[in-house]
């Protein structure tokens, strides 16, 4: 579902627990660039709605994509 703001809940959670070895920026914008193709999806009414930005090949094509 295209809503980024429930996903950031459990990220900040994380965050409180690992501190400086996680980013809350990172995760934050990674959970926008995976919920544009479902949003696309929602607009268009036509397609997977999640389709292969929710996928582990995809995740971590969109994680290594800043690099």
């Amino acid at each position: 579902m295209p809503f980024t703001p429930i996903h950031m809940g459990p990220g900040i959670l994380i965050k409180s627990w690992l501190q400086g070895s996680f980013s809350l920026m990172v995760f934050g914008w990674t959970q926008i660039v995976m919920d544009i193709q479902p949003l696309i999806v929602t607009i268009m009414g036509e397609g997977h709605l999640h389709g292969y930005t929710h996928t582990y090949v995809g995740a971590v094509l969109i994680a290594i994509l800043p690099l």
